[in-house]
């Protein structure tokens, strides 16, 4: 079989679609399918473009690419959010183009007719109305150079240029010239990047392959720089040790302001709450940014220089934001957890400042309310209307919430003993005064109705703090500590109404470690069970036979290290009986130093999933292009006279037995980066958000802020698709059954029957191997055609065909089929 080289590269720009054309019923552009393998189609241009040179446009999120009728390439990239990354005089909207430099003219054409179908509703003339255009999944180029043919594919954020070349042709005579930009330069990841006044705009490193004997394989390429802005490519002898690698990391991004004179010694943006919901994702914390990125909430003004709550509803592949609101007074306000209702609704909790608003007819704790009350609110699901809102506890406030039983629950830690408590409550008292009269700290549960006007229970707990909360299937309701200066930590169980504590456990007394404290950070109840996850000093936790890691650190003994051996901490994560009584599976996870796991979340098939931070150089890590390494340095960066390691997120994905990792990544940059929440979305993506000071954390092209804002602190929200832990499964290929056909027949190859035993094809392709050439119509799709050549009358034509398919991580699979046509 004869091998044909492609070239492919893929451009990243930054940016959002135009408002040029409205669109609507596009399906392609749905924020929480996977970037890696969402298809958007291009659309033919009937005239909804003014420009008549604009053939084809393909309207992505990193913005809208359009085909000219002479082969040249334009991005439109609008200026992303408010603008406070870019330069005053930056324009609305950037552009720039490609071009194929000393190429001939040659024919531009869509291929591969896509089954969506775009509508145009423009203005308030009919008339002007355009329904239902023609789009297709790829557009050709033709030969722009002899022998060498370029066609294009568009993704939810990339674009996908292919140049085959044909056997015994130069690939050196490609030769791209780029208008528009500032420079052009090779990053020290062989990435090809174009200055703009905008910020970067990226083109992740070239791949390229030959396909021999049905078999793919990589052939070395790079970015060959020319005169001005030009570039090409350098391709090197065949190397089969470099592979295709889809990163999974499939989006990051920065969220924040900056406040260049914050009053205190208070972080900048931190995320504490998460959640997911129809592709989209909410994350919620405090800010004291007033350039915080807010539009349409409720409240857009930052109401002094201390911090503000805020709410941010964003695109679920992170490029943008669609609504956010401030939430808070003139002094200090913050949002420590929010909850999903099944209306949609955003419920909120957190630190109430002195004045913050209370709703007609919600509940309002009686007493004098102090600076640092708590509050529960209720947002419509656009942060535009704040529905309800109530201060339910004086001084102190949630750290928690969780929705359940008709009800909001609510959590955390106070030392002030006049809570409002209810009758009933499991506990009444609390907080004796100590040495020096210092009150000791408590824990507080409490629940609300679901509209916010009556306090139906509120308890003290015993305990110091609630880390987490959840409510069971069957109604009860998991509450954990984890206040790492406690002496230990808890789980417990109580029921709905707060007045029984049916269930309890702690690992202190009892430990002969020597050292006794574990602390629970977080609670994800399923059906007859209980996960929760945190950090531990103990060697003697009960991990489970045939658990993922059953030792503290990496020899047995939490890792004692310096002249008085004070032990690390270790993360480790517990599946419980619902009533606390059994152990059905503990593992820890961690490597030489300190973890701890701040936030676990489930997925549909019982999967754990966890993140915390981290300062081990050695914690286990699994799956594909995940990074392998603490911070930028592979040494948790230490900094200081004493090299102090600056601690990395991380992001672990467990199976539901807690036997296999199977996935497990760093996350962070040079700074200190530390996640605090996590969460798993209907289709399977992950994602962590917390807070972090590195200016290099690691971003991609096309996300909403892709720059370190100053201030002591910035927000962050990553994804990840985990799915590609472990060993990849190739395809498998199905060519359908051999046939026999008369001639000029159309003949259809069925290839539908293919599958891929864990991801996705992406890629079809059919191919005559043997007999009579016919011509293949729509040899990339599964379902593909010939119409069966002229045979005499007792003659049979053998003709053979190849299905090759490709998966998500470009392993393929290949099957053959025979057809016979006789008369």
């Amino acid at each position: 079989m004869a091998s044909c080289l492609c070239i492919a590269g893929l451009a990243g720009p930054a940016g959002a679609s135009t408002d040029e054309v409205t669109d609507s019923a596009a399906p392609f552009s749905a924020p929480g399918d996977k970037l890696a393998s969402a298809q958007v189609p291009f659309i033919g241009n009937q005239g909804q473009i003014p420009d008549a040179q604009v053939r084809f446009y393909a309207r992505t999120f990193a913005g809208i690419l359009f085909v000219t009728a002479d082969n040249q390439l334009v991005y439109s990239l609008p200026q992303r959010g408010d603008g406070r990354n870019a330069q005053r005089s930056a324009p609305a909207i950037w552009s720039f183009s490609e071009s194929f430099s000393g190429g001939q003219p040659s024919q531009t054409q869509g291929e591969s007719p896509s089954a969506v179908r775009v509508s145009h509703y423009k203005g308030d003339n009919p008339d002007l109305w355009q329904s239902r255009l023609a789009t297709y999944d790829s557009v050709s180029l033709g030969e722009p150079y002899p022998g060498i043919r370029v066609t294009l594919k568009a993704a939810a954020n990339n674009v996908e240029k292919l140049f085959h070349v044909a056997p015994g042709v130069d690939a050196g005579l490609i030769d791209i010239a780029i208008g528009g930009v500032e420079r052009v330069a090779v990053n020290p990841q062989q990435q090809l990047v174009l200055g703009t006044s905008l910020g970067d705009i990226v083109f992740t490193a070239p791949v390229a392959y030959q396909t021999i004997d049905g078999q793919r394989q990589p052939v070395d390429v790079a970015y060959a720089l020319g005169n001005g802005h030009q570039y090409g490519f350098r391709v090197g002898p065949y190397d089969e040790s470099r592979a295709l690698v889809i990163d999974p990391l499939l989006a990051s991004t920065y969220i924040g302001g900056r406040n260049p004179n914050p009053p205190g010694n208070y972080d900048d943006d931190i995320i504490h709450g998460m959640v997911t919901v129809g592709g989209d994702v909410y994350v919620a914390g405090a800010t004291q940014s007033p350039d915080f990125p807010v539009k349409m909430g409720y409240d857009e003004t930052l109401d002094s220089a201390y911090p503000d709550g805020f709410v941010t509803r964003m695109s679920g592949d992170l490029s943008t934001v669609i609504a956010s609101t401030y939430i808070g007074t003139e002094s200090f306000d913050r949002v420590e957890d929010i909850g999903l209702d099944d209306d949609g609704t955003i419920i909120a909790v957190g630190q109430a400042g002195y004045g913050f608003p209370v709703t007609d007819g919600a509940y309002n704790w009686s007493g004098e309310t102090p600076v640092g009350g708590g509050f529960i609110a209720r947002f419509s699901a656009d942060l535009a209307t704040l529905v309800a809102s109530s201060v339910a506890t004086p001084v102190d406030y949630p750290r928690a919430v969780a929705l359940g039983n008709g009800g909001i629950y609510f959590g955390g830690t106070t030392n002030y003993p006049d809570f409002p408590i209810t009758p009933d409550a499991y506990r009444s008292d609390c907080c004796p005064p100590g040495g020096f009269g210092i009150r000791e700290y408590d824990g507080f549960l409490g629940k609300l109705s679901a509209d916010l006007s009556t306090l139906e229970a509120m308890t003290y707990l015993g305990g110091d703090t609630v880390s987490g909360i959840s409510v069971a299937p069957d109604n009860g309701v998991f509450v954990t500590d984890g206040t790492d200066h406690a002496i230990t930590g808890y789980i417990a169980r109580f029921d709905d109404g707060l007045t029984t504590r049916s269930a309890y456990l702690s690992y202190y007394p009892g430990s002969e470690s020597g050292s006794s404290r574990t602390y629970f950070n977080d609670v994800a109840a399923g059906e007859g069970y209980v996960v929760t996850a945190g950090q531990t000093y103990m060697n003697d936790l009960p991990a489970t036979p045939g658990a993922f890691d059953t030792t503290c650190g990496t020899d047995g003994l939490c890792d004692g290290v310096g002249p008085l051996l004070v032990p690390k901490s270790d993360g480790f994560v517990a599946i419980y009986s619902d009533d606390l009584q059994d152990t059905l599976a503990l593992t820890y996870l961690g490597g030489s130093d300190h973890e701890s796991i701040r936030s676990v979340a489930l997925d549909a098939d019982g999967d754990v999933y966890v993140t915390g931070e981290t300062t081990s150089v050695d914690l286990p890590t699994a799956g594909s292009g995940v990074d392998t390494g603490c911070g930028i340095d592979g040494q948790c960066d230490p900094t200081g006279a004493f090299g102090t390691p600056t601690p990395d997120g991380f992001v672990a994905r467990l199976s539901d037995d807690l036997s296999q990792l199977r996935y497990g990544t760093y996350l962070g940059g040079s700074g200190e980066d530390r996640p605090e929440v996590i969460e798993v979305d209907a289709t399977g993506l992950v994602y962590a958000a917390g807070y972090t000071d590195s200016t290099d954390f690691p971003t991609m092209p096309g996300a909403f802020d892709t720059s370190y804002n100053g201030g002591t602190s910035d927000a962050f929200i990553s994804r990840f698709d985990t799915s590609t832990g472990g060993v990849n499964q190739p395809p498998v290929a199905d060519a359908g059954a051999n046939q026999v056909v008369g001639p000029f027949q159309i003949v259809r190859m069925d290839g539908s029957g293919s599958n891929d035993p864990d991801g996705q094809i992406v890629q079809y392709q059919w191919r005559q191997l043997f007999g009579k050439p016919v011509v293949i119509e729509d040899a990339d799709t599964a379902m593909a055609s010939f119409r069966a050549p002229f045979v005499l009358p007792g003659i049979t034509r053998v003709l053979v065909f190849e299905l090759e398919v490709i998966d998500d991580q470009d392993a393929t699979g290949i099957d053959r089929v025979r057809i016979d046509v006789t008369r």
